[in-house]
């Protein structure tokens, strides 16, 4: 079977005969080129025959345009292997409160925005057919905080009609930037919050400044897209919050937070994916220990609707020769 039909066939609650899998990680130095993107996910799909394409782009991507300053990471390595650092911004473009309501909406024909667009294109054509391709997009109060810090939060509280002015136009931002991923017939989105978590924010926050903007962007795949993930990034999810959003599977760090999977397969008939300790067992473990890893995180799911997959892109220090020894244990997880 394909990748894109053992897809299907779980979405369709049917077992697979070997489990699915997929061990995303970021692609430091390629990832600041749309050309060079294309080129190493390509590369990393056709030598692990992962069961979904991820575009994961540089996790600055959504606020590059407007304008905060970024360090890039020194290239430390040779083709394939990524670097070992990813960029990071040494100068917020929001500083003060007033700066939220002086924001434009961004072109998607220039700049950051028409690169992650052209990249999503290239790999979604090279892969039809052949495997889903999901690509990540950022939730509004992710790109939010990107672009300025833990400052965001006393905006939120203190300046709340200045920060919504800026979340709608990140709003409208990200759903012109996803309507062009559709255009270009991606199968699904990797819809990601980074705050959707109850050490950052209330839920009472989270329903006022979080879920209806997202609620807006997962409206435009609705009908147009068939394996949208839900990735709910963070140390204590608001699973049963965000479980309920329009997506065909949740992903979140089940290995390090309360909601293990058992538990997740119990409030919510969505497709599972996690399972993988990406931070220690995936880079440490022995091959014995990996697969009783593997085969515990199955066991948790009675109905084994499951893709195996980390918490959150692998660390970069993991070296992408781990991916072929968990590719090689799937064979011996029993379900």
């Amino acid at each position: 079977m394909k990748p894109i039909e053992r897809v299907e066939a779980l979405l369709a609650g049917k077992k697979l005969d070997i489990p699915a899998m997929n061990l995303w990680k970021h692609f430091p130095p390629y990832d600041e080129n749309p050309k060079e993107l294309v080129k190493k996910t390509i590369q990393f799909q056709e030598r692990f025959n992962w069961d979904f394409v991820k575009v994961t782009y540089q996790g600055l991507y959504s606020i590059q345009d407007w304008g905060s300053k970024i360090k890039w990471p020194e290239r430390d390595c040779e083709w394939p292997n990524t670097c070992s650092n990813v960029g990071v911004v040494t100068e917020f473009s929001i500083k003060k409160p007033e700066d939220w309501k002086n924001l434009n909406v961004l072109p998607m024909v220039q700049g950051s925005m028409a690169d992650s667009i052209l990249a999503a294109k290239e790999i979604t054509k090279r892969f039809k057919g052949e495997a889903p391709v999901v690509v990540t997009v950022f939730n509004p109060l992710t790109t939010a905080i990107k672009m300025s810090g833990d400052k965001m939060f006393v905006h939120m509280r203190q300046y709340p009609e200045y920060f919504k002015k800026g979340l709608e136009v990140i709003t409208e931002t990200t759903i012109n930037f996803v309507k062009e991923v559709v255009k270009n017939e991606a199968d699904g989105i990797f819809f990601a919050t980074q705050l959707g978590t109850y050490d950052r924010m209330s839920v009472a926050e989270y329903e006022e400044f979080g879920r209806p903007y997202d609620l807006q962007i997962l409206e435009v795949v609705q009908g147009k897209t068939w394996f949208n993930i839900m990735h709910m990034h963070g140390n204590a999810p608001m699973f049963d919050l965000l479980e309920k959003y329009p997506v065909q599977a949740v992903n979140w760090h089940d290995r390090i937070v309360d909601v293990k999977l058992k538990d997740a397969r119990s409030k919510t008939d969505k497709l599972l994916i996690g399972g993988v300790d990406e931070f220690k067992v995936l880079h440490e473990a022995t091959e014995d220990e990996l697969l009783a890893h593997l085969q515990d995180a199955m066991d948790q799911v009675e109905d084994k609707r499951l893709i195996f997959g980390p918490g959150c892109c692998v660390p970069l220090y993991v070296s992408e020769d781990r991916f072929e020894i968990a590719k090689k244990l799937l064979k011996k997880v029993s379900q």
